[in-house]
């Protein structure tokens, strides 16, 4: 059965919740799942909860936040490196057996996805599961086979099962709400958007310091992404869509801020260009200093077609940069048609001719900033925390309602034996 949306302005007064968080991606992995985790277990400690991050060990690095258990692990990939962590070990074990929750929340289905729903059902506590990720859209990080339509089946009926063990579901669009339908998941599915921090992205502390690092002036047109440099990203549409509108707009710039492992053959096939020298590689940016990364450019771009609900259009949101993207369900709410930006197809020709025509457009970038700014009030870390709250305690509340009809019951049957056994004993 599934449940009706969850209402984003929750009604319940709490006090404070003991919290699990459990991933299988955490700092200082730079990604959506990461970079929502430490906003959201912030933003739960600041209303005054205890929040306990389950996340693999990730070798050289100390975690500078409270309450973070690394758990053993071994590497997966290289580039970028990925940890996954090893279950069963006698530190696992013991962390979790001397813990007291009241609710886990998983957000992940992978090794410590697993050791959350293990922990919920012996523990006896409600599980609240996050579908952060389509697995279908990732399987070519399995080499060789990751392409096979038996790997995308099984990844499909995985993604079910895994989803299948929450006893509440967490979407952060309606997308995946759609897609958790089509895979017949049956738990209550509840979409919660991501939030950030807007205020942090509202202003900028160093404007110009971009164009400064480029050597453009203020008028030039600068075109961002921000984000993973990975395959699923499509990045190379976006060069592509830049070498068509690149002779047209002589002082536009494509700048990508971020790192992965596409970076080393984006930056060979933009060195074949003839407008290589108006193509910018950032690498990885602190995150304090985007802010003045955004409010620098002119044009937030996306290709992805594998996106959930990404934070760095939000940021782009608040930022008040128009955004152009390629159709997809991700951007449902975030980009609205002639009104803060287009969805186009997924054209190289039409993506570029519809940003070659928006730069141009002083009035309309704007008036479309303006808006992307109004529509990011909706994307708050504060509204994504109290709503998230407000599912904790629902979900606890059903589990005390469950354990007490199961006692009554027991109550009840052992009553009626009892009075059996008394009856045959006359």
């Amino acid at each position: 059965m599934t449940a009706p949306l969850t209402d984003p302005s929750p009604k319940l007064n709490v006090g404070s919740l003991r919290i699990g968080l459990f991933t299988d991606t955490y700092a200082p992995q730079v990604n959506g799942v990461s970079v929502s985790l430490q906003l959201v277990s912030e933003g739960l400690r600041k209303r005054g909860h205890q929040v306990t991050i389950f996340a693999p060990r990730f070798p050289g690095y100390t975690d500078n936040q409270p309450s973070v258990v690394r758990l053993p692990s071994l590497k997966y990939l290289n580039d970028p490196p990925i940890y996954v962590a090893v279950l069963g070990t006698p530190r696992t074990t013991w962390s979790l057996t001397r813990k007291h929750f009241d609710v886990l929340h998983a957000h992940s289905p992978l090794s410590v996805g697993l050791l959350a729903y293990l922990t919920a059902s012996t523990k006896h506590l409600p599980l609240i599961y996050t579908y952060h990720t389509s697995i279908t859209d990732y399987t070519h990080y399995l080499k060789f086979i990751g392409g096979t339509g038996v790997i995308r089946h099984g990844a499909r009926w995985f993604s079910a099962a895994s989803t299948n063990l929450g006893d509440q579901i967490v979407v952060p669009s309606p997308k995946f709400y759609r897609l958790l339908l089509e895979q017949k998941v049956k738990k209550p599915i509840h979409i919660i958007p991501n939030g950030i921090n807007l205020s942090q992205f509202q202003t900028a502390k160093n404007a110009g310091s971009l164009r400064n690092r480029l050597g453009v002036g203020k008028d030039a047109p600068i075109l961002l992404f921000v984000g993973r440099i990975d395959p699923e990203k499509r990045l190379e549409f976006l060069i592509d869509a830049f070498a068509l509108l690149a002779d047209q707009n002589p002082d536009a710039q494509l700048v990508f801020a971020g790192d992965g492992g596409a970076r080393a053959d984006l930056e060979e096939k933009a060195a074949g260009l003839k407008v290589k020298g108006r193509i910018h590689f950032l690498g990885m940016m602190q995150r304090e200093k985007l802010p003045d990364v955004f409010h620098d450019a002119t044009v937030f771009l996306s290709a992805s077609t594998s996106e959930v609900h990404p934070i760095s259009v939000i940021e782009a949101l608040a930022s008040g940069l128009p955004i152009v993207a390629v159709e997809d369900g991700a951007f449902e709410g975030m980009v609205e048609n002639d009104q803060n930006g287009y969805q186009v197809p997924g054209e190289v020709s039409v993506f570029a001719e519809t940003v070659s025509a928006l730069i141009k457009d002083r009035a309309k970038l704007t008036c479309f900033g303006q808006h992307s700014r109004t529509l990011s009030e909706k994307y708050s870390i504060e509204g994504q925390v109290k709503a998230l709250e407000q599912l904790y305690v629902e979900s606890i509340l059903q589990n005390w309602r469950g354990k007490s009809i199961m006692d009554d019951l027991i109550r009840e049957g052992n009553a009626f034996l009892a009075r059996v056994h008394k009856k045959f004993e006359d």
